[in-house]
């Protein structure tokens, strides 16, 4: 039941305000798993394949990992399968440092090989 105070207009008014404070509320809140400012990648290796290691033709390899607020990374996991790539590629990732952040952040990595002549 309305308060006999409320009329229809004061009913708009504080339905208005509500629906302002909301969209004002989730304009101020991070979204999960965001970080509040992109990571920077510091230092890293050059990454290295075996020699008898071919990369696919077009594949793209996923490695997942996660940035701890130190700035190392851990829990580095292929996310495209296992073979001397992904290898490669994760112990590549363990030699990543970021600038520390404020608290461990998932992320990922797609890598792709690119060949090309030189000189042509």
């Amino acid at each position: 039941m309305i308060p006999p105070s409320f009329d229809e207009t004061s009913m708009r008014r504080v339905a208005t305000a509500f629906i302002v404070a909301t969209a004002l509320a989730g304009c101020a809140t991070t979204r999960p798993g965001v970080p509040d400012a992109p990571l920077e990648l510091v230092a890293l290796a050059p990454v290295v394949l075996p020699p008898d290691c071919e990369p696919g033709r077009g594949v793209v390899y996923r490695t997942a990992f996660v940035v701890q607020p130190d700035g190392s990374v851990t829990q580095i996991t292929a996310q495209s399968g296992t073979g001397c790539v992904q290898q490669a590629l994760q112990d590549w990732v363990a030699t990543f440092r970021y600038r520390p952040v404020a608290e461990a952040t998932p992320t990922v990595i797609d890598w792709i090989a690119v060949t090309a002549r030189r000189g042509g």
